[in-house]
């Protein structure tokens, strides 16, 4: 009954929110162009709709329905995140000079200005970058190891096959000993990753010590996780689950399975448990884990993890909720520095809802870590 009630609530807090947006909208164009208000209606219910039709009938109809609908509806979220926040402006700019007139009709300016922030967020989300870490740590390695880290792909119905081979001939350009992917390799639906046969391309990622995989909450959110960790094995990602595992007889790696792993009845280990669980676990070895959400960066410190990689923040993704994760999470993105604990957190490769970026970028990380 709370579920049904919550869908309800929303549902029309969202039809409350699109009524209002959509009546201001349609009063700023049509006072530059002259709209007829039936086909304006029409064509706005179709918009704002398309992301929970999506929602309704991903299950019941053709793959091109679903991604013409998850498109729009993405594209529209992003529109609308922008138009509310610049409404919001207008509307108290208009409140502080209301008695004195402004020929500016700002919230026909706010439209324009939210569809340029689209366009150009859409830019920043295929402008792919590097970012270089040089990290130094007490423990002995054998040999330096140049770690290529991304995280969060996301891949479903906006990021698929060509995207991905793009990213693994990015990493293999890296020339990197080891390959870590820091979770949400998949945007919470398998289905049509298995249509396009889209994890094939990751055998193809070429490293010395190879690919190893930590789940994240959208790689749960599938309710197929077993599933999609058989699939990764098929194409040499390791994939491990709250586990540990000795690289090159030079350091350790310990994978965590994401927080959200809780809502499925399972557990998440504690370090302290994996640790216990090796008959020969050297302390003086050094250690890295991959824990997709750098929220629980704590339990690292406490067990003297020498590096922790994460992801799960895409650094906000879109200005300015880069400026809330910047609160949420002691990094959010980049590198910090606890006690002997580093950690690095990657603002991701792909994107979540609408594909854009703005304040942040798709990046591949590149770690040397060294005595």
């Amino acid at each position: 009954m709370k579920l049904v009630l919550s869908i309800v609530a929303f549902i029309f807090a969202y039809g409350l929110i699109n009524y209002l947006i959509g009546k201001r909208i349609y009063k700023s164009i049509n006072n530059k162009i002259k709209l007829p208000p039936k086909l304006f209606t029409i064509l706005f219910i179709l918009l704002s709709s398309s992301f929970i039709l999506y929602e309704l009938i991903k299950n019941y109809v053709p793959t091109f329905i679903n991604k013409l609908l998850y498109f729009i509806g993405s594209y529209y979220l992003a529109f609308l995140f922008y138009i509310i926040l610049l409404f919001v402006i207008s509307f108290i700019i208009y409140r502080i000079f209301k008695n004195k007139k402004l020929n500016l009709d700002l919230y026909f300016y706010s439209i324009i200005l939210s569809l340029i922030l689209v366009c150009i967020g859409t830019y920043f989300s295929h402008s792919i970058s590097i970012k270089n870490y040089d990290i130094k740590i007490d423990k002995t390695l054998k040999d330096d190891v140049n770690i290529v880290l991304v995280s969060d792909i996301h891949l479903g119905e906006v990021i698929e096959n060509k995207r991905l081979n793009t990213l693994v001939e990015k990493i293999n350009s890296l020339n990197g000993d080891i390959v870590l992917i820091a979770g949400d390799l998949v945007d919470s639906d398998l289905t049509p990753v298995e249509e396009k046969n889209m994890l094939i391309s990751l055998k193809d990622i070429k490293s010395k010590y190879g690919t190893y995989l930590s789940l994240g909450n959208h790689d749960f959110y599938t309710n197929r996780s077993d599933e999609l960790k058989n699939m990764l094995t098929k194409v040499n990602v390791n994939v491990l689950r709250d586990e540990i595992t000795l690289i090159n007889d030079s350091f350790y790696l310990i994978c965590r399975d994401d927080t959200t792993v809780k809502r499925y009845n399972e557990e998440r280990d504690s370090l302290n448990t994996i640790k216990s669980s090796m008959d020969n676990f050297n302390s003086d070895k050094p250690v890295i884990v991959i824990d997709h959400n750098p929220e629980y960066l704590d339990e690292s410190i406490s067990n003297n993890i020498d590096l922790q990689v994460s992801g799960h923040t895409h650094k906000g993704q879109v200005f300015p909720i880069n400026l809330i994760t910047d609160i949420l999470f002691d990094v959010d993105y980049g590198l910090g520095k606890f006690q002997n604990t580093s950690i690095v957190v990657t603002s991701g490769f792909g994107t979540w809802g609408p594909p854009i970026r703005i304040g942040s970028s798709s990046e591949i990380v590149m770690i040397k870590l060294h005595n």
